[in-house]
């Protein structure tokens, strides 16, 4: 049963990699942001920069904001082998220099957070 909908038009960062099929099983995370109104150049700011520190195991899948919908809302796909790898390269993003100053700029600017993880289906391009 269907018990809420939302629907939104979403553009992409072009600092973002291009989404690409990927071989083999993924998983993938959806983590949703919604940001205080007037921060989302801010954001788009930092995250040009911050995406660098997140390309070593080829994670970044598509990062988007609204147009129509929810206003001041960014979604960011990552892909990953598993939950453990996932566990990993998060882990060390920490570990590179300048991934704390993204994030406590970014935290600054949203107002809720919300983490998914999606499976995709046998006929899914991103399987």
């Amino acid at each position: 049963m269907l018990r809420s909908r939302r629907n939104q038009i979403l553009m992409s960062f072009n600092f973002w990699p291009q989404i690409q099929p990927r071989s083999g099983s993924n998983i993938y995370e959806l983590r949703s942001y919604t940001l205080r109104p007037g921060t989302l150049y801010e954001w788009g700011n930092c995250w040009a920069k911050a995406i660098k520190f997140r390309q070593t195991n080829n994670e970044p899948v598509a990062g988007f904001f609204t147009q129509i919908g929810h206003l001041y809302c960014v979604e960011h796909m990552w892909g990953y082998k598993d939950l453990q790898t996932r566990k990993e390269t998060r882990e060390a993003a920490w570990s590179r220099p300048g991934w704390d100053e993204c994030v406590s700029n970014t935290v600054a600017l949203t107002r809720h957070m919300h983490s998914s993880i999606l499976i995709p289906t046998p006929f899914s391009p991103l399987q």
